[in-house]
């Protein structure tokens, strides 16, 4: 990781005083148990986010940050519930919000369900494919067919091409050791294709495997995640972070507080990141590698950038 993006990434980070990106978990459940991702070995009880929190959410959401990016997907695949996908981002678009963005596996994304992503007014959607070979492809996404996704994702981006309309579309490319040497040829493809390919180097989602990323810990920043971020589970419960899976360390119920009361109670952990005191975080902290991979790289068909 080049010195000179990490600092770019600091300088971009300070006190929000409220969340610029929300992920909201409407679904626990998976239909795969990928290498990179928690979810299979995951404890806490599994369930579908009631409608009702998500409306108090996003009220608040509106009337106070409209912008604000809400991402649907944390730990689960949310297209196993369309129906309630569906009205949750129904209800976003109602009350005005600005970013409605679904991240999804791509597995279930055949027909009536793309029809209706199409038109869900979400303003992006990203599918991971953490590979352009099968081999690759099935040690990531354990459990997911290579020539099945690839054939959903082209099917929903030509149907996209004779709506001319509905959301952005991004593949997700998780840069790992044993499939780094299939970026170009995924690359490739997906632009002929007209999909946008978004690149992500080692994420581990909180220490779920070692990458080979090495940053001294003299050139640690604050973590971007903890910064920026904020996720709700399926049930209201706020965790301290993405790595924070179980609840282990969480700071509430969005069903009992608001939205800005709970990221005032991250507060504390983002107050250390940004004075430099990692040593005075929670020890999950300590061995995490995840604000070493940086931004994401948006690869355009026709332009790149960073974002």
């Amino acid at each position: 990781m080049p010195h000179a993006e990490l600092s770019r990434i600091e300088a971009t980070l300070q006190p929000f005083a409220f969340p610029k990106k929300f992920a909201v978990e409407t679904c626990a459940e998976c239909n795969l148990a990928c290498s990179m991702c928690y979810h299979p070995t995951m404890k806490r009880l599994k369930g579908v986010m009631p409608l009702a929190l998500w409306k108090r959410m996003a009220d608040e959401i509106a009337a106070t940050a409209p912008r604000t990016e809400c991402w649907f997907s944390f730990c689960g695949e949310p297209l196993l519930e369309p129906d309630r996908l569906f009205e949750i981002l129904a209800y976003g678009r109602e009350v005005g919000l600005e970013s409605l963005n679904v991240n999804t596996n791509g597995m279930l994304l055949t027909g009536d369900v793309a029809d209706r992503l199409l038109d869900s007014g979400a303003h992006l959607v990203v599918i991971g494919i953490d590979g352009f070979t099968a081999a690759s492809y099935e040690r990531a996404r354990t459990g997911g067919d290579r020539d099945v996704v690839y054939a959903n994702v082209q099917g929903l981006l030509e149907r996209r091409r004779a709506l001319g309309r509905g959301p952005e579309i991004q593949v997700q490319f998780i840069e790992m050791d044993y499939n780094a040497h299939e970026l170009d040829d995924y690359t490739r493809f997906w632009h002929d294709r007209g999909a946008v390919v978004k690149v992500r180097r080692q994420l581990s989602w909180g220490g779920k495997f070692q990458t080979s990323l090495c940053v001294p810990d003299d050139e640690r920043i604050p973590c971007p995640w903890a910064i920026t971020m904020m996720h709700v589970f399926w049930d209201g419960r706020v965790p301290r972070c993405p790595g924070d899976m179980e609840y282990e360390e969480g700071v509430g119920n969005a069903w009992e507080h608001s939205i800005a009361h709970l990221w005032g109670e991250l507060g504390r952990y983002r107050d250390l990141h940004l004075a430099h005191r990692y040593d005075e975080l929670p020890e999950r902290c300590h061995t995490c590698q995840d604000w070493m991979t940086g931004a994401a790289e948006r690869l355009r068909p026709e332009t790149s950038g960073t974002a």
